[in-house]
């Protein structure tokens, strides 16, 4: 079970982002990481039992979770760290740009799901063309009700064009779907709901209702 205390460091963090703060309280962050990294191998535990891909990654909780630092160097915001802990459980592997489940963990927005968010153009149109090449499995599931009731606001996207992408039918009834620029869910998750004795079960349940998506874009790839 997650720790309150691995909460309440990402909280400081917040209000301390500074490299100076960081280090004089490497000791917290150090623990809320440990703790983090002892959730993320739980996770994996129960998504190798649903998932036989990823129980044939062997993934290490440590390789799952994303870096802490910032890449400041494009950024107008220049804050040293990440606030947040996030995981990806990749079935292709650590560096796969296969669809992906995924967990963030942050004080008052924790979430998770899977998909994909803003591939590189090549391999995103081949997401696209699966999609306008077998729209009617694609519908069927993501209209499931348990689908639907686990991710209420369905099929999100970081951003989409104006217009369909060049090489797609403009009149194709899947033309929502080639405007996007990426393809996941999202379910929001409280902080009690994160430190609850259920945590786990609830994240694998999400994971389970987004599996045949992820299964449905990777056969693009």
């Amino acid at each position: 079970m997650l720790q309150d205390k691995t909460l309440a460091f990402l909280k400081k963090l917040k209000k301390n982002n500074t490299t100076e703060w960081f280090k004089e309280n490497q000791t917290d962050y150090k623990k809320s990481r440990t703790d983090f990294e002892i959730f993320v191998s739980e996770i994996i535990d129960g998504l190798a039992k649903m998932d036989d891909n990823i129980e044939k990654q062997d993934l290490e909780a440590k390789k799952c979770i994303k870096r802490i630092n910032r890449d400041i160097r494009f950024s107008n915001n220049k804050s040293p760290y990440k606030t947040n802990y996030f995981a990806d459980f990749n079935p292709n592997g650590y560096k796969s740009e296969h669809a992906s489940y995924y967990f963030h963990l942050e004080p008052n927005n924790s979430f998770v799901g899977g998909g994909v968010y803003m591939p590189q153009t090549p391999t995103l149109n081949k997401f696209r063309k699966e999609i306008e090449q077998d729209f009617k499995k694609w519908e069927s599931l993501i209209n499931q009700k348990s689908f639907k009731e686990i991710f209420p606001n369905g099929i999100e996207s970081p951003s989409e064009l104006m217009t369909v992408p060049k090489g797609f039918d403009k009149e194709s009834p899947a033309v929502e779907y080639l405007r996007m620029k990426g393809f996941y869910t999202m379910r929001k998750l409280t902080d009690n709901e994160i430190t609850s004795g259920n945590a786990i079960s609830e994240i694998i349940e999400s994971f389970g209702e987004v599996k045949p998506v992820i299964e449905f874009l990777n056969r693009a790839l």
